[in-house]
Parts: C-alpha cells; structure tokens; sequence
C-alpha cells in the first residue's frame, strides 16, 4: 500500500515537471525542441552528465533517404570525447508515451551525422551555418575518436533503455531521457552520487585492504588502481566522478599536468610511489576475496573528492597519445564508505585536510549565494511605471513554479503572474552573469564558453571581491535594461536572414561593443521607462551585428568560429575595426553621452507628439495634494486597474520631488484617464 502512494506521488511530481516544462517552453519565442534542449542540457550540466554544450539544429536528408539530424553537440579535443544531442518534442497537453522504434530512429539519425561527418560532410555544408565546425572537427579527428554519447532528449516517456553499440573502434553509448529520468536528473543536482561501478568488468583486479573502521560505521579502505582501470572509469563517467569535488567540477580545465604526464610516459612504474593518488568517497562497496587477498567487486555513490587534476591527466595524456599503455601504471586510492545522508558532513572535511587549498563552498556558487538573495529581493519590490516588475530566477524551474502556484480556476484564466512579469520579463542568474561579463567587464568571448562556465568566470571575481559596483535599484534597473537590450538585439539577429549562424557569439559581441563605444554609459533610465529601445538603436544594431558576423568568419582565418570566439584575440581583433561602429541616425540611448566610439557626438531631443506634451503638461498641473486625494479615492472604487493605481503612485512621488523627474508619455496617457474621471467626480 505504501509503495502504490509512493509511486503515485513520484508520477504526480513528473507530470507537474512536464508541466513546468512544457510552460516554458511554450513561454519562449524560439524554436520548441531547441528550448527542449537547452533545458535537459541544463540539468545534465548541472548534475555533472556533461561538461559543455552547444546548442544547435541542423536536419538534412540526404541519398537513399538517409535523414540526418542533430540539435547540438559538446566536443573536448582535449578529451576527445563527442557528445551528440537529439530532441522529439510532443506538443500535446498531456505526458504520451513515445514508441522505442521512434527512440531508435533518433539515435540513428545522430549516428548518421557523426558517420557523414567522418565523410567530408562540412564540404556539403555552408560555412555560415553552425554545423559547419562540428562536423568538420569530426572528420579532423576522427581516427582519435573512440566513444560518442548520443543523449535522446524527449518530453515523452519510453520504458526501455537503448543498448551500448561497438561498431569497429568506436563505442556507441546511446542514453535516453525522456520525462520521468530527466526528472530524477534534475532532483539531484551537482549532490548527486548514483555512479554504480561494477569492477568486475574489467581485466585487472583493484586490490584493496581494511585501513580503519570508526564506531559511527565510517570504514576507510585503501585501494591499488590500476591505470588501466581508471582510465576506463573517467572514460565511462567523465566529470560525474567529480561531482563532490566542488573544485574540480566549477573549475578543472584542460590544461594536462606536465610533472604527472611526464611520470605516466616516462617513469610509469613509479607513478605509485610520486602521485599521492586519489581520495574517493562510496554509499556502499562490495569487497571480494581470493588466494591474493581482497579485492573489489563493486561501489556505488562512486566520487573522487580530491585527486580530480590527476585523474583527468592520466586520461587525457592517453587520449592525445593511444600508444601509450599503463600497464605498470597503479594509483593508490583511500576510499572511505559513507552513509549518504552524511556526505555534506564529511566530504567538506576530507576534501580540507586531503587538499593544501581552501576548500570551496558550494554555497559560493549557488542560489543561496547572498549576491542572488538581494537582486531577488530587489526584484521584488521595484515596478516599472506601468506597475510590472521583472522576474528574477535565483532558483532553476522557479517562475513556472510560481506560474503554476498562482494559476486561477477557472476557463480561460491566466496565471496572475503573467500579468506583473510575462514571460519575456524573466532573468536567471546564469542571465544576469552573462550581462555582467559583456557589458561591464566586456568580455564577450567569456560568455560564448556557455552559460555555465561564464556564470562560474563571474562567480569566480564576485567571491575574490573583485567585483565591485553597488547592489541598489539603479543596478536592477540598468541590470533589466540591458536584458531588454539583449533581448531585442536578439530578436534583430534571428530575424536577419543575411545571418546564417553563430548567433549567440553575434549577440554577446554585439552588446560588448556597443558597451565598449559608449564607455558602458547609455541612457538606462529611457530603455527601462519604455521597456523597449528605439527604432534607431535597433537601425544601428541591425547593421553592426551583421559586421560582427562577417568580422569573426573572417578573423578566424579557417579556425573553429564557435572556438574561436571563445579567444579573447577574437574580441581584440573586432575592438581593432573601428569602422565596426558607426552611425548616422543617433539613438536617444545616447542622450547622456558627449563622444560615442571616441568622437563628439550630437544628439536631438526626445521629440514628443502634442498630444504628449499635453499630457505630461496636466500631470504636472496637479498638486501633490491633488494627487494624494485623486489616489485615495480610486482605491476606494472598483474602476480603476492595479496598474494605473501603480503609475498615479508614481507620479505622486514625482510631485513630491517638484518634478525633477518627469513623466514618460505612456505614464501621462494611463495617468489622464484617471485625472479626467476624478474631474468628473469632482474630487480634484
């Protein structure tokens, strides 16, 4: 009976993600199984599955009606190891089932493109369009290439598991998340431990020995690895392994150690005796016995907490180089069995004392981070003039949590939370850190590394203390501004046809030059009163994001274009092109400065319409005690919307400051309806 409420409370929780999700999706302009996708990748790159990715869509038919498809990828030359994305989207209302045939469909048309692509496909693709460079790093190191994970990522639900596939030298690991496993993914964040390893897979026995049993079942053992059999465990799980690890998972890059690469090629039979090895935590082992002594059989909640750098070397070291065998190689290891339920306690400590460094505190990466806590509070309480306010996600998944708490009963009812912060009013934190690396440190090509790793660069310089503007409302709201300009600019993008690709590189570029020309000082007062930016701004972004897409093609000189932007070279080479940035039409966004892109500049006034004038010219005619009574009034009647109620309390506080502010024409014109009506009640 207990296990039935169980499971029909585990079902009740998948369908309300699917909900989640499917709102969200619904939420978002672009493409269905593109958005799909960001969001698994997401909670996959959370969780440790994967350690970068690219998002992507490219379909193509080609002879003997052999469909090929991807919707993105992630590609370590480090590593060598290919990463392929596939998405099925149901638009239906309800959670479907979806036919494993359909499933097995999907894997074949990624396989297909991984198969053309070690065939010259980049030769029948245009260089503008974002496959272009996967494809061609394909056929480059195809004979490297060993394992290709294909991820089948759907918001239906399939029962069966696709099977692991050998086809030559390369290993096919086909992995579906449908619903309910995405679901479970997405549960544990980067805490979760649930790496099982059977050790009696592999040729070579990891002999181990009882070190030390404390009286609160905490046992210590210390294990002999061999090479061979490490190699093949980060081959199987890659970052997952590090998930403990705080530091190694933010931060492990790809630079190979060279005094432990030095030991494994040319003194492997002592890597014992120079490496202090690794430091692993399991939930549960299972220790076997034999004429030699014990010995492995299998552990779960496999992690190492300290020993990440050597452990990614001694892979990647292989990788670049196959020939080289570690059959004398052995890595000592201390393995300690915890209960899970104590691995927040005990981790921290072992990962101090085992490491010389600080360790670092998940928190300083997280939502409860006190940085997120005050622009959420701010979030909260600051409105635009027209009484909406701007949605901060410090949380993954909380505003559709908010849109469904809210939801009214109903037909045809919206959620009240769609009305104060629609959809295109939302933030994330890994949003605002992306605006912060473009705009205020004006590096573009940090935020094309991902949303992930750009958000950690600057997690990285707020926890240094280096990162030093004031957290108050004008920072929410120049923070909201240049959302709105980043939304737009993106918009402009995707609708210029004459840009066939790299658009999120585009865009980042983009706004770091325009920030770059105006000394990071355009007018965000106007962009936040109108909530959206001038026709002439977006005449003149029109024109520099195509010279930015052109300048990156050109300047990469046959590179990797999505690589390349990650250069910082790249963005010195657009600073150097002054000839990027110029205008004729000034947009009013530039009101407040006297040079753009170093030369004097003359700007027009804000013309208004009569009618404008003439309403902001009655608003000011009021008297702060006019306004006071008008607004007592109108809460007391049923005619007035919130919204207007929001905006007269606005303009009050203008007349208690003398107008030193003005209002927008929007505000006059919702203002006038009030006024005329107050008028006729002779209240004022």
């Amino acid at each position: 009976m207990k296990s039935d409420l169980k499971q029909n409370l585990k079902d009740a929780f998948v369908k309300n993600f699917f909900q989640r999700v499917k709102n969200e999706v619904e939420d978002s302009d672009d493409q269905p199984a593109s958005v799909l996708t960001k969001i698994y990748t997401d909670i996959l790159y959370d969780n440790g599955t994967i350690s970068d990715y690219e998002l992507l869509y490219f379909e193509k038919e080609i002879s003997n009606k052999t469909n090929i498809k991807i919707n993105g990828y992630s590609f370590s030359e480090e590593d060598l190891r290919l990463d392929l994305f596939v998405t099925h989207y149901d638009p239906s209302d309800q959670l479907q089932e979806i036919k494993f045939s359909k499933i097995s469909e999907l894997i074949e048309s990624a396989k297909n493109f991984y198969t053309h692509s070690t065939k010259k496909l980049y030769q029948n693709i245009n260089k503008k369009e974002d496959a272009f460079d996967i494809a061609k790093n394909i056929y480059k190191y195809a004979k490297e290439i060993t394992t290709i994970r294909i991820f089948v990522l759907t918001n239906s639900l399939c029962e069966k598991n696709p099977a692991i596939e050998r086809e030559g030298k390369i290993e096919f690991q086909s992995l579906l998340l449908d619903t309910r496993r995405i679901y479970s993914a997405s549960l544990g964040g980067p805490d979760a431990t649930n790496i099982m390893i059977d050790f009696t897979r592999f040729k070579e026995k990891v002999r181990c020995m009882l070190a030390h049993k404390t009286s609160d079942k905490i046992s210590s053992y210390m294990a002999f690895i061999p090479g061979e059999v490490l190699f093949n465990i980060y081959r199987l799980f890659g970052q997952r392994l590090l998930n403990l690890n705080v530091r190694s998972f933010l931060q492990l890059g790809t630079k190979i150690n060279k005094g432990i690469k030095e030991t494994l090629i040319n003194e492997p039979e002592r890597f014992f005796s120079y490496n202090n090895g690794i430091v692993v935590v399991v939930d549960n082992i299972d220790v076997g016995q034999d004429k030699d002594g014990l010995y492995l059989k299998s552990a779960s909640g496999f992690q190492i907490v300290n020993g990440g750098q050597t452990t990614a070397t001694l892979f990647r070291t292989k990788k670049q180089d196959n020939k080289i065998r570690y059959d004398n190689v052995v890595v000592p290891a201390k393995i300690t069995l915890v209960k899970k339920e104590s691995l927040s306690e005990v981790v921290p400590k072992i990962s101090e004392f085992a490491n010389t460094q600080n360790i670092v505190k998940k928190a300083d990466f997280s939502s409860r981070h006190p940085f997120h806590i005050n622009i959420k509070n701010l979030s909260n309480k600051i409105r635009t003039s027209e009484g909406q306010q701007w949605f901060y996600e410090r949380m993954r998944g909380e505003y559709q949590m908010q849109k469904m708490k809210q939801k009214d009963l109903g037909k045809n009812k919206k959620s009240k939370i769609l009305e104060v912060s629609p959809s295109n009013m939302k933030m994330t934190k890994e949003d605002l850190g992306k605006f912060i690396n473009c705009w205020h440190y004006l590096d573009p090509h940090i935020a094309c590394t991902g949303a992930q790793k750009s958000f950690v660069t600057f997690m990285n310089l707020l926890n240094d203390k280096k990162f030093h503007e004031k957290i108050d409302d004008d920072f929410f709201i120049k923070y909201c501004a240049i959302a709105i300009l980043f939304n737009k600019t993106s918009k402009i993008i995707k609708d210029n046809e004459e840009i066939g690709g790299y658009r999120s590189q585009v865009l980042n570029y983009t706004i770091s030059l325009i920030s770059y020309h105006t000394s990071r000082k355009i007018n965000f007062d106007l962009i936040w009163a109108d909530q959206d930016i001038s026709h002439q701004l977006r005449k003149l972004i029109n024109k520099l994001s195509f010279k930015i897409y052109e300048t990156i093609q050109k300047t990469a000189s046959g590179k990797n274009i999505s690589e390349w932007c990650k250069k910082e070279e790249c963005w010195q080479d657009v600073t150097d092109r002054d000839k990027l940035f110029t205008f004729s039409d000034t947009p009013p966004e530039f009101t407040n400065l006297k040079k753009v892109a170093g030369k004097p500049i003359k700007v027009a006034k804000e013309i208004f319409s009569p009618e404008d004038m003439d309403n902001i010219k009655k608003c000011k005619s009021l008297t702060t005690k006019q306004w006071s009574e008008m607004i007592a009034w109108a809460n007391e009647t049923d005619e007035f919307h919130y919204i207007q109620l929001q905006i007269a309390t606005s303009l009050w506080f203008m007349s208690l400051t003398n107008w030193k502010r003005q209002p927008s024409p929007k505000q006059a014109k919702s203002a006038i309806k009030m006024i005329e009506k107050a008028e006729d009640a002779e209240i004022i």
